[in-house]
């Protein structure tokens, strides 16, 4: 019999975990849960992963990779006739993500005690703001913005926390409760942004 490489061991690890954290809470999976479900022996899990916070840290990087293929596919530019289209199709990019990725409605929206995945999730946040702001830029001639914050980040922040108490309530994501988060965040970022601002030719 032909022995697993260490890639299949981890690729039937990961799709193991990702089974689980899409039909649980994440904060109730353990390394045997793991295990049993991979149909591997829990040392072999321990000997990749020194925990489960571990672990889904490191699914966790896979659904970080989406949200920037999601920022890449959101703008259709024939679309933008305001900057508010810019955050409305990259809210709805999100909430369409959400809805279709159990892993990350369970982790990023559930109520998961990892300080990992809450630092690494805060982190990712600034990368994508940085990368929202780029895509204004594409658009739109910017005003001068706050150095010491990106505003950007906030607003995608704001939004996630109104997916994340409509989800803990319900289960998932009202379209109400999407529009509310669109109007949230153009109202912060209409703080910082002019209603009419010149378009880049």
């Amino acid at each position: 019999m032909k022995k697993e490489s260490t890639e299949q061991r981890l690729e039937r690890i990961h799709e193991a975990a990702i089974n689980l954290a899409s039909q649980r809470n994440v904060n109730s999976i353990s390394i045997y849960d793991v295990a049993k479900e991979a149909s591997i022996a829990a040392s072999t899990v321990y000997h990749h992963y020194p925990n489960i916070e571990s672990l889904i840290c490191e699914l966790m990087n896979d659904v970080f990779s989406d949200f920037i293929q999601v920022l890449d596919n959101a703008v259709v530019p024939e679309s933008v006739n305001h900057w508010s289209d810019i955050n409305r199709m990259i809210e709805q990019g999100f909430v369409d993500y959400y809805m279709s990725t159990p892993l990350a409605q369970h982790t990023l929206l559930g109520q998961h005690t990892y300080a990992t995945v809450r630092h690494a999730d805060a982190q990712n946040d600034l990368l994508l703001g940085q990368k929202v702001e780029a895509i204004y830029r594409q658009f739109y001639k910017l005003p001068e913005l706050p150095t010491d914050v990106n505003i950007f980040a906030i607003a995608l922040q704001v939004a996630d926390k109104v997916y994340s108490m409509n989800y803990r309530e319900n289960g998932d994501i009202a379209p109400e409760m999407a529009r509310e988060a669109i109007v949230l965040t153009e109202a912060y970022l209409g703080s910082y942004l002019p209603k009419y601002m010149p378009k880049i030719d």
